[in-house]
Formats: structure tokens, sequence, C-alpha cells
């Protein structure tokens, strides 16, 4: 028997007892990013989800950076094709086509299905969408943070939205919750 995306449930507590357990930001900021992957690979797989992917304001440059990515096969194909490294793609907060920067600076959760949204001005449309093409993303949600000087978790699912069940939407708002409360800590 198959199971449906909303019969499985990833047991958010068990997920946190990763995070608390850790005793440096680097610890920490690997766990956000891997810590479902880890604790949950099979629920993980049957909620389609690929990625997830942690960012940080830097408010010293104005950026957004990315700080973690996760160590799934999905991310390790994006990042082998990228024109720019990882870590090097850093987004103007104020940037008015990016969902990244409207999602920290309206609070509200921004999702698309084009990468282009996600990763300009620093990639062209182009290479933002060999990216995805590469990685096999279809959806990608972004919950905005508030810890620290602000951020966003990158939810990124290998099927569309209006394939996705309550339990996506559940695990995805609750986990931001719980990584906001251990960058504060």
């Amino acid at each position: 028997m198959f199971l449906g995306s909303d019969e499985v449930t990833i047991d958010i507590e068990q997920v946190a007892t990763v995070l608390h357990d850790t005793t440096t930001d680097s610890e920490l900021f690997n766990a956000i990013v891997n810590a479902p992957f880890n604790t949950h690979k099979v629920e993980t797989t049957f909620m389609f989800l690929g990625i997830i992917v942690l960012l940080q304001v830097n408010k010293k440059t104005g950026t957004i950076d990315r700080i973690a990515l996760s160590a799934t096969e999905l991310a390790q194909r994006t990042t082998e094709v990228s024109a720019v490294p990882f870590n090097q793609i850093k987004i103007d907060i104020n940037e008015p086509e990016n969902i990244i920067a409207a999602a920290i600076r309206t609070g509200e959760m921004h999702d698309t299905t084009d990468w282009r949204f996600l990763f300009q001005p620093a990639l062209t449309a182009e290479e933002a969408r060999i990216n995805q093409a590469n990685s096999g993303i279809a959806y990608s949600a972004v919950h905005p943070l508030t810890a620290r000087d602000g951020g966003a978790l990158i939810f990124s699912f290998y099927q569309y939205k209006q394939e996705l069940g309550n339990e996506q939407q559940k695990f995805m708002e609750q986990y931001a919750q719980v990584v906001d409360q251990y960058l504060n800590r």
C-alpha cells in the first residue's frame, strides 16, 4: 500500500532534539538543514521533500547569505552545475524581484515553481533554471525567520504545490518555528 503525503508525518520534537544537541553555530546550521532527512528518511521521501536551505540576513552587507544546504543528492546535483558556488550567492535584502527578500521583508511565506525568483539577480533566469532542472525540484517554499537579524528556510519538493498535502504545510510551518527558537538560544 502506498502512503499519501497526508498520511506521513515528521515528529518535530524528535528533529528538535537533534538541534538541541548541537554546541556550535556550525553544528546547528548543519543540523537545521539535515536533521529532518537524517531522523525521518522514509517520511521525507514520502513527503517529496528534497532540499532545505538556511539563509540569514547579513546586516553589515545588507545581503541575504546562504548559510547551509542539506546534504541530499538533489542538493548536490544543484551545486554541481551552479554558475556561482552556493556560499557565494548573495541577494540584496531590498531586491524587489527576489521572493526570499520579499518573504523576509514581509514576514510572510512566498513560493515558486521557477527558481529564477530564488536566485535573481545573483544568477540569470537561465542559470537558476539549470540548477532547478538538475535537482529535479518542482516547487519551493520560502518561510521567513525572525531570529538573529532575520533569515529564511527554503523547503524544496520534487512535486508540485497542488500535489502537496496538509502534512507538508504543517511540517514547514512548525519546523520554521522550531528553527527560529534554536537560532535565538
